[in-house]
């Protein structure tokens, strides 16, 4: 069998660990180095207790995979064995399992299953092999443990598809692997998906994010200048008896006492709004000050882009005539970073740029270039403490999942005026009548409504797709899914919602407005991305006019990106996402709207389409599935005749694709 390696961060130069070459389920040796950091030198060896794999997380964030499953006591031989039967477990999904890798937060939770097992072990005197060996056990064990079923599925269909030859023992057959999956299908049946925010609270809750970023603007200079000072000077702004202790431990020769905190507000025109939203008169209300500002400026972001809240970290906003909002995504690429975009509005850019004013001043207070805040590896959000700003001048910097629960303050603020009414339950049961929201202790008439940060995601896509403004493939690229079933997922019970985003009345035709005018831009770079600069293999009438034009000297304007997109926002141009790659039309389709699969394009040669030969070849593949369900149900059904009929034609396609090549 061939060497290994780890599927490592892309973006850690130099740092792979050494090569392992599986043989008959022989763990590497104890000295088998499993992570190095960045300049390559060792970090963590597979016999440790833990492995260190902060280097290849992507936020920087510390990252320690420990086998301690156990929470008390001292290490017996025992526990010492199970510790090293998961430990090679981990190793498998790290270094066997076939590309794509895992991300990081896939192997924490496979982690939690591997000490979940270790423990049952523990208590049955069992090896984890007899464990997965086991299928009464295991089905039992995990049924008490629903969330971690699929992941169960997972380990044991790679463990099967290894063999025990390469992993060393031998697990439950395909019968228990279709019991895990019911079990996880059933858990998924409880989940409850994250409610979408009523009209009307909506409304209050996108007036009060403005309207908290309106104030803090009015006094962000003043602000960011006191940080500055205080950050710049040891003594400025802390208490007598600190100054004194930092002038004794610091060998400091200024005179004390010097301005106090409580002085410093009065100087900086500060004190009113510090009264007004209670903060203390110390460093610890100037951080959280600070904190709030940030974390409203992060809401306002998810708002109007549909960023996931981790997206939000690190951002940069171009000031176009369109706001087209770069950045990363770990999502759509199993972990590691992809940088992505968003189109935005006016609102999430002012938001943006008053959350790099910020960043910049803390940047600058740590003694740092403010311009490396513009670098991809330089945090927009980051944790905001007394230790890495106000006392370590160049200390460091570790980005921020800002959540709403660091401030009570401003979870009140924003909490206060959205009282949930009758009204607004009833908008939920109209969106989803199958789901008991009264029942919800979070939705009780009279109560605050309870608001996560991935409500605004989920509100966007809902509100958006119910305008009919914004088409699917748009709204999949927006909120960056990797299909557009999950984005189908996060807008279901559109038909049903209120008409938030599109709505004509004279009070707020506004957003609507700016929905409409940003589609011809998501269209855009979704045919830019798709047809313009991909390297996928293109069939069909557009990309056939396409060729001939590249080869044509004097025409080039369909190739000037800004010229391009000026003819999408003329209209015309058009682009959308389809099964076999995508369609040009400009206006309405003459095809069947029942043709999911497009095959009408493929057979009548249709001028419009833009064929993906990879695309092509998963349609193949899935309607030959269907095919031979439909011929072992009925050979002679009508939906036989008929699915086999498109078939037929997907692979002449194909094969004249194969042929040509």
């Amino acid at each position: 069998m061939k060497p290994v390696e780890a599927n490592f961060n892309p973006e850690i130069d130099g740092n792979l660990p050494l090569t392992y070459i599986p043989a008959n389920g022989r763990t590497p040796s104890a000295d088998f180095v499993v992570s190095r950091n960045k300049d390559g030198s060792q970090l963590s060896l597979y016999g440790d207790s833990t492995w260190n794999w902060t280097p290849y997380n992507a936020n920087n964030r510390t990252v320690i995979f420990s086998f301690k499953f156990w929470s008390s006591g001292k290490l017996t031989p025992q526990r010492e064995q199970l510790a090293g039967e998961i430990r090679w477990l981990m190793f498998i999904l790290i270094y066997l399992r076939p590309e794509p890798g895992l991300s990081i937060s896939s192997l924490r939770s496979y982690l939690g299953l591997l000490n979940f097992i270790a423990r049952i072990c523990e208590q049955r005197n069992l090896s984890v092999y007899e464990f997965l060996a086991d299928p009464i056990l295991l089905n039992e064990s995990i049924e008490t443990k629903k969330a971690y079923a699929l992941m169960a599925k997972a380990l044991i269909h790679l463990l099967r598809h290894l063999g025990s030859d390469t992993v060393g023992f031998s697990v439950v057959d395909s019968k228990a692997i279709q019991n895990l999956r019911k079990i996880a299908a059933n858990y998924a049946l409880m989940l409850k998906q994250h409610a979408p925010i009523p009209t009307r609270l909506y409304s209050i809750l996108l007036a009060t994010l403005a309207q908290e970023l309106t104030e803090f603007e009015q006094i962000a200079d003043h602000t960011l200048a006191l940080l500055q000072v205080c950050a710049g000077d040891p003594l400025l702004g802390r208490s007598l008896v600190t100054q004194l202790r930092s002038r004794r431990t610091q060998n400091l020769s200024e005179q004390l006492p010097r301005p106090l905190f409580q002085d410093l507000l009065k100087k900086f025109e500060l004190d009113g709004y510090w009264a007004k939203r209670g903060y203390q008169n110390s460093l610890h209300g100037l951080q959280t000050a600070i904190t709030e500002a940030m974390t409203v400026c992060a809401f306002q972001i998810q708002a109007f882009t549909g960023m996931r809240k981790n997206e939000v970290v690190k951002r940069d906003g171009n000031d176009n005539l369109h706001y087209i909002v770069k950045g990363r995504t770990t999502k759509l690429n199993h972990g590691k970073i992809k940088q992505a975009q968003w189109v935005t509005s006016k609102t999430g850019a002012m938001a943006i740029k008053l959350a790099q004013r910020i960043s910049t001043a803390i940047y600058s207070a740590l003694g740092q270039n403010p311009e490396d805040n513009k670098s991809p590896n330089n945090p927009l959000y980051f944790f905001i403490s007394s230790s890495n700003v106000f006392r370590q001048p160049s200390g460091k910097l570790s980005p921020a999942y800002l959540m709403l629960e660091r401030s009570s303050n401003l979870k009140h603020r924003l909490q206060s005026r959205m009282e949930i009414r009758d009204a607004d339950l009833l908008e939920l049961e109209q969106i989803d009548p199958h789901r008991a929201w009264r029942s919800e202790d979070t939705l009780q008439i009279g109560h605050p409504w309870g608001f996560k940060s991935h409500q605004l995601r989920r509100s966007l896509a809902l509100y958006a797709q119910r305008s009919g403004l914004v088409t699917l493939p748009s709204l999949k690229r927006q909120l960056q899914h990797i299909t557009q079933e999950m984005s189908l997922y996060y807008c279901r019970g559109s038909s049903f919602a209120a008409n938030f985003v599109g709505d004509d009345s004279v009070d707020k035709p506004d957003f609507g407005k700016e929905w409409q005018a940003t589609q011809p831009v998501s269209q855009f770079f979704s045919y830019v991305a798709h047809v313009l600069m991909t390297d996928e293999t293109l069939f069909g009438g557009h990309p056939h006019w396409l060729k001939h034009r590249r080869s044509d000297d004097g025409v080039n304007v369909i190739f000037d990106r800004d010229i391009t997109l000026m003819r999408f926002q003329k209209g015309e141009l058009s682009y959308r996402e389809t099964m076999l790659g995508g369609c040009v039309k400009v206006g309405d389709c003459d095809k069947s709207p029942l043709d999911i699969l497009h095959v009408e394009c493929l057979a009548s040669h249709c001028k419009n389409l833009v064929g993906n030969k990879k695309k092509l070849e998963r349609v193949v593949t899935a309607q030959t599935r269907l095919v031979d369900n439909l011929n072992k149900a009925d050979p002679s059904s009508a939906e036989y005749r008929f699915e086999q009929s498109n078939l037929t034609i997907l692979k002449t396609a194909s094969a004249n694709l194969t042929a040509d090549r």
